[in-house]
Formats: C-alpha cells, structure tokens, sequence
C-alpha cells in the first residue's frame, strides 16, 4: 500500500528541503486536523456526515497589533449520477489592528472510490478583500532595538482579487494524505508601505502578490491493545518556492470523546492542545508556545475551535472510516 502514497512522500522531501517559515499569508492552525478543507479542497465531503466549523486565533499575544483570525468552514458529500461528490464553503477574516483582510471560497470535490479507500481531486474558487499585505507583516524598528512595548505594522492595501486552490487526497480506512496547491493563479494586487492607521494605498504603493504554497497532509490511526485508546500521529509541510514550514503532531484519543496531544513546528515552536465531544459537538483549545521569529517577542498564540457533524441524505455510507475521523 505505501508504494500507492510514494509520490506524495517524494514531493514532501523535496519540500522539506526549502527554507525558513512559511508567510503570514497562510500562517497554519494548531488544530489544522479540524479544518483539513481550508488548506485542501479535495477533503470536502470526505466523512459520511456533514461539518460546520469555526476557530478563533488570537496570535501573538502581548503584541500590539497581533492578528486575530477567524476561519468559517463548511463541508458535505453529496450523491448524484450515481457518483459520490463534496462540497463546501470556506470564509476567513484577520484583524491587524484597525485593518481587515476578508476571504469567502466556494470548493468542489470529486470521489472516486476503490476497494483500499477513496480519491479526492478538489478545487477552491473564491475573492478576497485587501486591507493589508499579509506577506509584510514585521515588528517596528524601534522594537527590534529594545524601546517600548512590541507591535506590528504591515503595508496597506484596498483590492478585491480573485484566489483559486486545488488538491488531491487519499481517505483509507486508517490512513488519510493530501497535497493540494494554494494560490495557484498567484493574485496580485497593490500595497503602500504606510502605517497600520492609513487607509488605502498611495502613489508609492508597488506591486505585489500571495504567494503560491504548496500543502502537504498526512496522518495515521494508530489502535492499541486498548481499543479505548489510538494514537494518531500527523505531519504537515507547508511550502513555497523558497520557504517552508514543517508541522509534527501526536494526538492520543480516549472512547472518540477526549483527546489531547503536541506539535512541535519548524522554526517556530510547540503546541499543546486538548478536546472533548459532546454528541455531535467537538470542541478544542490550543496554545502555541514561540520560540522563533516574531512570536519569540509574545507570550504565545490561544487558539479555539468548535466544530458540529450533522446529518446529510446522501446515498453512500462509509463506516469502515471511522477510527481514521482525525478531527
């Protein structure tokens, strides 16, 4: 069966290999396990239920200006022409100060299924609203040097531009991979290099873009000689063309209600974080711990997350995949 997966572990070497922290721009979650379609399209529909979640991350804490995101996602399978389908919706909004970059997205998925598990290929379309270049975002010089409480400041910008994503992914029974392509058409806009106050761009703003990034996926359901425990471990790499970030996480999961667990990332720090479920209802709570980079100057990131399964009326059930439901 691994030989199925070697291209994706081919790629994940090679990206590996690039270099620092990957841009603010696609700035990762904690619980990226939970929102696996706001990074990959192609994981829209993927369980038998429909989902609804939300998360809040307050990153940076202590900083002036630090970013406070939240991510809206929504996802379901549907069943027509005799075929399996996924859809979905993502929406997001970061605060940097008194500016607002928004992003609302609409995904598709498609389904082919074997006897080992299902393909996924999957694409995003959507636009977001400017205020601020997510990629300039840096610690005032006066900071740097010492002098005063730590903020942030990042060029302006006021557009709307069009943003395109697309993915593959592999579901099995207790294996779960994707690798999907974000920014692919690169969207390009305008960006002053002003204070966080200015509103707009002005007659020096130059061009600039959202990079595209290229986002690695993979996890694992480990069952014990326990049935009431697993352990789940993952990894994610996220990368550009001359930037890379690397995420390692091991999730241990009681009775499917509680769960706890670490991730250490690249250049950036740890993560510890803990959840329960409550019927249909799963909530969780993260904190990153910083030790690189701007968030070495903050007394971490907080990171909330609640997400609902509801019932869908599609035609195919898939509940040989439960134990690999890494949400």
């Amino acid at each position: 069966m691994m030989q199925r997966f070697k291209p994706l572990f081919i790629t994940a070497f090679i990206l590996l290999h690039a270099a620092a922290a990957i841009a603010q721009w696609d700035a990762p979650l904690s619980q990226y396990w939970a929102a696996k379609t706001y990074y990959n399209p192609a994981f829209a529909g993927e369980t038998a239920k429909g989902r609804a979640s939300a998360f809040y991350r307050y990153e940076w804490s202590g900083i002036e200006n630090a970013p406070k995101k939240i991510i809206v996602t929504a996802d379901m399978p549907l069943s027509f022409l005799n075929r399996k389908h996924g859809v979905g919706m993502v929406s997001a909004t970061e605060n940097l100060g008194d500016l607002r970059n928004a992003m609302l997205a609409v995904q598709y998925a498609y389904t082919h299924k074997t006897s080992a598990g299902e393909w996924n290929i999957g694409v995003r379309a959507g636009v977001y609203d400017l205020k601020y270049d997510a990629g300039s975002i840096r610690l005032l010089a006066d900071t740097i040097a010492g002098n005063g409480k730590p903020a942030l400041e990042a060029n302006t910008a006021a557009e709307k531009i069009f943003d395109l994503h697309a993915g593959i992914s592999y579901t099995g029974r207790r294996f779960f991979a994707g690798l999907s392509v974000m920014h692919l058409n690169r969207p390009a806009f305008y960006a002053s290099p002003d204070s966080l106050s200015s509103a707009g761009v002005t007659g020096d703003s130059a061009r600039a873009v959202i990079p595209r990034t290229f986002n690695l996926m993979a996890g694992y359901n480990i069952i014990l000689p326990n049935p009431l425990y697993e352990l789940q471990p993952m990894v994610w790499v996220l990368a550009g063309l001359d930037e890379t970030q690397v995420q390692a996480t091991l999730r241990a999961v009681y009775k499917k209600k509680f769960s706890a667990g670490a991730s250490w990332r690249s250049r950036n720090g740890y993560a510890f974080f803990a959840g329960a479920v409550i019927k249909d209802i799963e909530m969780g709570y993260a904190y990153e711990w910083h030790t690189a980079g701007i968030g070495r100057e903050s007394q971490g990131s907080h990171e909330i997350g609640i997400r609902y399964r509801f019932d869908v009326n599609a035609k195919e059930q898939r509940p040989a995949q439960k134990s690999i439901r890494i949400l």
